[in-house]
C-alpha cells in the first residue's frame, strides 16, 4: 500500500516507500463546470442523502442542511455543531474549496464527523457541485474561466480522470516516455501493474487509486472498454445509478448483490432501512420505483 495518499488544501502529497516524491495541485474545477451535468449530479447526491437533507427550512439531521450550501459561509449553519477543523476553513463554501472538501474531507477538516471518502472523480465532483449549485432560490454564477488559465502538465500526460495518479505513481522510478509508448488493454496494464508490485519492489497503490490509474491508462494508451459502474458489479439497465449511489454510501455492494430478494421484498427492505436505520428518503416516488425495479431484475429471487 503507498504510506500515504492525501491532499492538503488543493495539493495531492504521493508517498512512495514513505518517502514525499511530488507535490501538484489538482486541475481546478471552474473549466469542467460549464459543461457539467447537474441532472447526473442528483444522482451522485444520493449517497450523500444519507446525512444530509437539502430543503429550504428543514432541520439538519446528521449532517448540516445542504440547502444553499454553494456561497455559504463555512461552518455557518445554525443549531449544528461543527467540528474545530471545519470552522477553521475561511471563507465560503466556493466552487474550489467545494471541490477540495469533496475530493477528501479528512485533509481539509482532519477533525470532521464525516465518514466519507470523497468523491475521486472530477467529472464526477462538477457535476455534484453543479447540482449543489442549484439548491437555491438564487443560483450564484458559474464561475468565468479564462482561456488562459494555468493549469498542471503533468509531463505532457493528456487531460483525464486519473491522471494525478498514474503521473506520480509512475514518475516516483520512471521517465513518462517509458510507460506512455505502450500500448496495452486495461487487462494488460493491470498485468504490468500487478508485476511492478510483486517483482519489482513498488508500492500498491490504493484501490481508488488504482482503479483510476488503471482506466487512464488504458483510455488514453491502449485499447478497452470503460463502464464507471462494471467494478462495481452492478450490470447495465435503467435504475444502475440509482442503485450505485443510493446504496453505496452504506453498504458494499457486493453485499447488495448478494441478497436475491423479489420485489416486494426490496420494498419492505428499503422501508425498513428507512423507518429504522436512518436511510433518507428517496427525493421522489420515480426514483424509488428505479432502484426497485432494477433491484428485482438483476437480483431479485
Amino acid at each position: 500500500m503507498l504510506q500515504s495518499l492525501s491532499i492538503f488544501s488543493a495539493a495531492v502529497t504521493i508517498a512512495f516507500s514513505g518517502l514525499v516524491f511530488a507535490e501538484a495541485e489538482l486541475d481546478p474545477i471552474a473549466p469542467r463546470l460549464t459543461g457539467a451535468d447537474a441532472e447526473r449530479g442528483s444522482k451522485i447526491f444520493l449517497q450523500c442523502r444519507a446525512c444530509h437533507v437539502a430543503a429550504e427550512g428543514q432541520a439538519n439531521t446528521v449532517g448540516p442542511n445542504l440547502w444553499g450550501i454553494v456561497g455559504r459561509p463555512v461552518a455557518s449553519m445554525e443549531n449544528f455543531d461543527y467540528s474545530d477543523s471545519r470552522k477553521d476553513i475561511d471563507g465560503e463554501w466556493d466552487f474550489e474549496t467545494l471541490s477540495r472538501y469533496l475530493f477528501d474531507p479528512r485533509a481539509l477538516a482532519p477533525e470532521t464527523r464525516m465518514i466519507f471518502q470523497g468523491v475521486k472523480r472530477a467529472e464526477d465532483r462538477a457535476d455534484l457541485i453543479a447540482y449543489l449549485r442549484s439548491l437555491s432560490d438564487q443560483p450564484i454564477a458559474m464561475p468565468v474561466v479564462p482561456t488562459d488559465h494555468d493549469v498542471p502538465t503533468y509531463g505532457g500526460l493528456p487531460v483525464g480522470e486519473g491522471r494525478e495518479a498514474t503521473y506520480f505513481t509512475c514518475r516516483a522510478c520512471h521517465a513518462v516516455d517509458q510507460f506512455t509508448d505502450r500500448e496495452l488493454s486495461r487487462e494488460g496494464w493491470d498485468e504490468l501493474l500487478a508485476e511492478m508490485v510483486a517483482d519489482h519492489g513498488m508500492a500498491s497503490p490504493e484501490p481508488w487509486a488504482e482503479r483510476l490509474m488503471l482506466e487512464y491508462l488504458a483510455t488514453h494508451f491502449g485499447k478497452a472498454p470503460k463502464d464507471d459502474y462494471d467494478w462495481a458489479g452492478l450490470p447495465p439497465g435503467p435504475g444502475r445509478e440509482d442503485v450505485y449511489y443510493s446504496c453505496n454510501s452504506c453498504h458494499s455492494l457486493k453485499l447488495v448483490t448478494q441478497q436475491g430478494m423479489s420485489r416486494s421484498r426490496w420494498d419492505d427492505t428499503l422501508d425498513w432501512m428507512m423507518e429504522e436505520q436512518g436511510m433518507s428518503e428517496f427525493p421522489d416516488d420515480q426514483t424509488k420505483k428505479l432502484v426497485l425495479d432494477y433491484l428485482a431484475q438483476h437480483f431479485g429471487s
